[in-house]
């Protein structure tokens, strides 16, 4: 596989001013304490100020309240939200991983009742992955669904969970089955942190402050209607959520990426002080969206997964 970098166009260049200049009024130097992504500051109404400039949720649909940018449209925002330390907490979640996977599995219903404040800026997520006995090794989480009368009673722990104290709802991965393939039989379920039954116990560091927790499920009622995707497919989803948890800035194109999907974002590769140049991964398989599809330079063969990334 070759790449070739690409600059960033005139309109990309002309969006990472403006970011830049507003920060630098929002923030200036010194007035703030700087921090990163989702361990940075938590300031809801910084964050609905980027909303209302279109910089939260910029690649989803525009009738979800999106912006249906291109994925280097949306790094190039978040580059510079990175850079100058922004209290992003608030929204980081919601925007990197929630809204894409949402987006992506959802039924229309949940599109509709959770993407519009994503991208407002004003609903905020956790990752309800992590247990006390499962951390990378996630298709052994024991937390439990069963099914009842019109949803799940939901029962388990979930550890190292960032922001559950002061967030709204978390994706919760869980098993709704037993199968002789462990990666089977798991589900996804939407979960506010408010609910009856759900105790949330903070994890202090020495200086006292708060930012992971555990999370204790006991019967928490989930009604079917907040089951993300399919029963059963949680491996597959949870997967396609890691994909943009871990994808660098941009977190993949939130419109179409999955580790199965047809498309893999362009991510930025290199920079230098000089002028910053993006790279684009050519498709797993035919078909993609135009803002990818215009940037790609070099071969692959279809069905292939794409060569590793170098290190930066």
């Amino acid at each position: 596989m070759r790449f070739e970098p690409t600059e960033l166009t005139e309109v990309e260049l002309a969006l990472q001013r403006e970011v830049r200049e507003f920060l630098a009024a929002e923030l200036p130097r010194g007035s703030s304490t700087p921090g990163l992504g989702m361990n940075a500051g938590r300031d809801p109404a910084f964050s609905r100020r980027l909303a209302q400039r279109g910089w939260v949720g910029m690649a989803l649909p525009r009738r979800y309240g999106g912006g249906d940018r291109s994925a280097v449209e949306r790094f190039v925002v978040v580059e510079e939200l990175l850079r100058w330390g922004a209290p992003v907490g608030h929204h980081w979640v919601a925007d990197r991983q929630t809204g894409p996977v949402i987006n992506r599995f959802g039924t229309e219903a949940q599109k509709e009742r959770f993407l519009p404040p994503i991208c407002r800026g004003e609903l905020s997520f956790s990752i309800g992955m992590s247990e006390p006995d499962s951390g990378s090794d996630l298709a052994s989480v024991q937390t439990r669904a069963t099914r009842v009368e019109g949803g799940w009673l939901l029962g388990g722990t979930k550890i190292w969970t960032s922001g559950a104290h002061v967030n709204d709802w978390f994706i919760v991965l869980c098993r709704t089955s037993d199968e002789p393939d462990r990666h089977q039989g798991l589900s996804q379920l939407l979960v506010d942190l408010r609910s009856k039954g759900l105790r949330v116990n903070p994890i202090r560091f020495l200086d006292g402050t708060e930012h992971f927790n555990e999370v204790v499920l006991s019967d928490v009622f989930v009604p079917d209607d907040l089951v993300l995707g399919e029963v059963g497919q949680g491996w597959a989803q949870n997967t396609s959520e890691l994909a943009h948890e871990r994808g660098g800035p941009t977190a993949g194109c939130p419109r179409t990426w999955s580790w199965s999907s047809s498309c893999e974002s362009a991510r930025a590769r290199r920079w230098t002080r000089a002028r910053r140049r993006c790279w684009a991964m050519r498709p797993r398989a035919g078909g993609a969206c135009a803002s990818c599809r215009s940037r790609w330079r070099g071969r692959s063969t279809a069905g292939r997964r794409p060569a590793r990334s170098r290190r930066w």
